[in-house]
């Protein structure tokens, strides 16, 4: 077969160091197609006080393209146990469109027109988190990037509502290489941090400062902290080699 697989298990807590608790979990699979696509999957549990004062559970499809430009993504999710809403977003050159079902607003069907290809995608789990990062460019000095639309598959933090597309501006700071020891091993990883300092949704707090190291060019994530009222931390607990 023409394409390469790896896989992963990362595990969520509230807190950090010493007095952390467990609050979920994530396990998930990147396959890289013959033709240059990339194909991500992963299931999320999130326990209720991670982010937020409810339980999620989330299934998400999300394909990008060889840059890790996003393709198409589809999610599903629950919360505290009910059926919250699903959908698929798929972008063109031109524009993004989403077909959703909520259990709130029933069936919804967007078009935003882009004036630009759309460069990522946080549809949140982790693992597409790093993906992300790639749209960091390491050929500009500037250490800190200014990204003008992140786009959102939902604008809630713990991603717990059906797929609703949104942006928001953020800058990227690349902190440097690090040698990083989590319990699925030792790996080499690039340190980059989300700063994002704004409401990204109206029900929402700002969103703190997220610190996250992935493997370098496959954007495979190994870590992750974040501060301030999320106050988390997140760390790959299980990895398989490519195949």
């Amino acid at each position: 077969m023409r394409h390469r697989t790896t896989r992963g298990k990362a595990v969520y807590y509230a807190g950090q160091g010493e007095g952390a608790r467990y609050a979920g979990c994530e396990w998930f699979s990147l396959t890289r197609m013959a033709d240059g696509q990339q194909v991500l999957r992963a299931q999320c549990e999130l326990l209720a006080g991670l982010i937020a004062p409810r339980e999620v559970l989330r299934e998400v499809t999300y394909v990008a393209d060889a840059q890790f430009r996003p393709i198409e993504c589809f999610n599903r999710v629950h919360v505290d146990g009910a059926f919250a809403g699903s959908g698929w977003m798929n972008f063109t050159a031109d524009a993004l469109t989403c077909e959703s079902t909520s259990a709130a607003h029933g069936r919804i069907s967007q078009t935003v027109v882009l004036t630009s290809p759309a460069l990522s995608l946080c549809s949140h789990p982790l693992s597409t988190d790093a993906m992300a990062l790639a749209r960091y460019d390491h050929g500009d000095p500037a250490p800190i990037q200014h990204q003008a639309q992140y786009w959102m598959s939902s604008m809630e933090h713990d991603g717990g509502a059906a797929p609703m597309p949104g942006s928001l501006a953020l800058d990227i700071e690349y902190c440097g290489r690090e040698t990083v020891t989590v319990p699925a091993g030792t790996f080499e990883t690039d340190h980059y941090r989300f700063l994002i300092g704004e409401a990204s949704g109206s029900t929402n707090e700002p969103h703190p400062t997220e610190d996250l190291w992935c493997t370098p060019g496959d954007y495979i994530f190994v870590k992750a902290t974040v501060g301030g009222h999320m106050n988390g931390s997140f760390e790959l607990v299980e990895h398989s080699p490519w195949e």
